[in-house]
């Protein structure tokens, strides 16, 4: 499971990114159309200026606010919650994640090993961050929807690596 600790929000503006990502997963995640991602997005704003942030650009100081438990230790018991700053760095360690997954013999799907070749960007680790969170969750599953050829499969077993859970397909 995911935490987050004290020991890395420990400042008011971290513990606020992280709300303001956690809303952005549960909630702005679900939304269907532009208009109510904007309200959504004006609500975490108001609620900014309870704590004397006037405006969002005060604690929400990157392109992406993204999260994840995968980027420090994969292999650590408790795994950190912690802020992704470097996104360019992001890019890179998820190559470098692709290239352990071709070369790990154990990540066997339907009793063959199923090397990915992906090109990763930003938009593509944004995804594996987002289904990683999804899936250590208790009973946590997604509906990933997607045009033929979009990644859908290869995103979901590059994160199920990441979280070191065992995949099984049907």
């Amino acid at each position: 499971m995911c935490s987050a600790s004290p020991k890395h929000t420990s400042e008011l503006k971290d513990m606020l990114k992280l709300w303001y990502h956690e809303n952005m997963r549960v909630f702005h995640d679900r939304l269907t159309t532009v208009e109510d991602r904007d309200y959504l997005k004006k609500m975490l704003a108001e609620f900014f200026k309870e704590f004397g942030f006037e405006n969002i650009e005060e604690v929400i100081d990157v392109e992406r606010v993204l999260f994840g438990d995968f980027v420090q230790n994969r292999e650590a018991e408790i795994k950190p919650y912690v802020q992704i700053d470097d996104l360019a760095g992001l890019v890179s360690k998820m190559d470098q994640f692709q290239e352990e997954y071709n070369n790990d013999i154990n990540f066997i799907i339907a009793g063959q090993k199923k090397q990915m070749k992906l090109v990763m960007f930003l938009d593509a680790c944004e995804h594996i961050a987002r289904i990683a969170r999804i899936i250590r969750q208790p009973q946590g599953n997604a509906l990933v929807l997607g045009v033929g050829g979009s990644g859908r499969q290869s995103l979901s077993r590059i994160a199920t690596y990441l979280t070191g859970y065992k995949l099984f397909q049907i």
